[in-house]
């Protein structure tokens, strides 16, 4: 029976991570069968040391080992720009059997531990690509192996270049994984300083592209705070800049006696318009009332 690792953890929870400004998301999925704590963890090594026991077993045949520099929670949050790695982590690929997403991991994954904890223990090959392509095809003799991958860095358009390294991350897969035993360690690396800043880069054009009409002269009402003979002499405004007499109330005041007045018009009227006689109100005294009175 097939296992994930927190399924509850997706790509849709991602912006859930951008209050960390520093966090970037960690992504683990295997055609393996393994099962580590399932803890909310944030720092990073406690995530080591939950990949490490997880692959402890040396449950796959081939590790890839991958690392995107200069990204931030909210580069995944665009589902398009990342389609390949959203299939892997929630589950659109039948062949995955765990999966494990740290959104908000603060600090950066101890890739050396694991590579080295690989080598000891399952009898790896280390291969180091040092870059997103082999410089020559890696022949696999049957052994195990830890292929380090480090994908380029994201250009202007981020999410252009969120999907070119996306579609590397299916072609390293099939390209050195054919036999379907894989674990692969997706990790990733806050921008430092020295970078442009991510969060505007990534959505300058974004926010450019929410006004269709560029020539549009955009206005806003202010009140004028500039020199005025009237409020020098107060010294502390005209009274209708200080004070505020046509409210919300006085207005919905004013609304409300409309109907009553109408209301009130109405019934002046009928009661003007009753043809009642004077003798109807008077007091009968001939004979016939003290007939009555007896």
């Amino acid at each position: 029976m097939a296992k994930t690792l927190i399924g509850a953890l997706a790509l849709g929870l991602l912006p859930s991570a951008l209050a960390f400004g520093d966090a970037s998301p960690f992504f683990l999925f295997s055609t393996s069968d393994i099962q580590p704590n399932d803890l909310p963890v944030l720092q990073s090594k406690d995530v080591t040391n939950i990949v490490q026991e997880a692959l402890s077993s040396c449950p796959s045949k081939t590790y890839l080992m991958i690392q995107q520099n200069g990204v931030t929670a909210m580069d995944y949050t665009h589902r398009p720009s990342v389609p390949r790695l959203s299939s892997y982590v929630v589950g659109g690929v039948e062949e995955i059997k765990s999966r494990f997403h740290v959104p908000t991991l603060v600090g950066k994954f101890d890739t050396d531990a694991l590579s080295s904890q690989l080598q000891k223990a399952c009898g790896a090959k280390l291969v180091d690509l040092k870059g997103p392509f082999p410089d020559a095809p890696i022949v696999d003799d049957g052994t195990p192996r830890v292929v380090l991958v480090n994908l380029p860095r994201l250009s202007s358009n981020r999410r252009a270049s969120m999907k070119e390294n996306d579609f590397l991350l299916e072609g390293l897969i099939y390209e050195l994984a054919p036999a379907g035993e894989y674990t692969v360690i997706y990790t990733t690396s806050y921008p430092t300083e020295q970078e442009e800043d991510p969060v505007s880069s990534a959505h300058a054009v974004a926010y450019e592209m929410e006004d269709p009409y560029e020539s549009t002269v955009q206005m806003e009402l202010k009140r004028d705070t500039t020199f005025s003979p009237r409020a020098e002499r107060t010294h502390e405004g005209g009274l209708f800049e200080k004070y505020q007499y046509f409210t919300p109330g006085i207005f919905m005041g004013l609304v409300a006696m409309v109907p009553l007045i109408l209301i009130l018009g109405v019934a002046l009227n009928a009661i003007a318009g009753l043809e009642v006689s004077y003798f109807a109100f008077s007091k009968e005294m001939g004979p016939t009332a003290q007939k009555k009175q007896q």
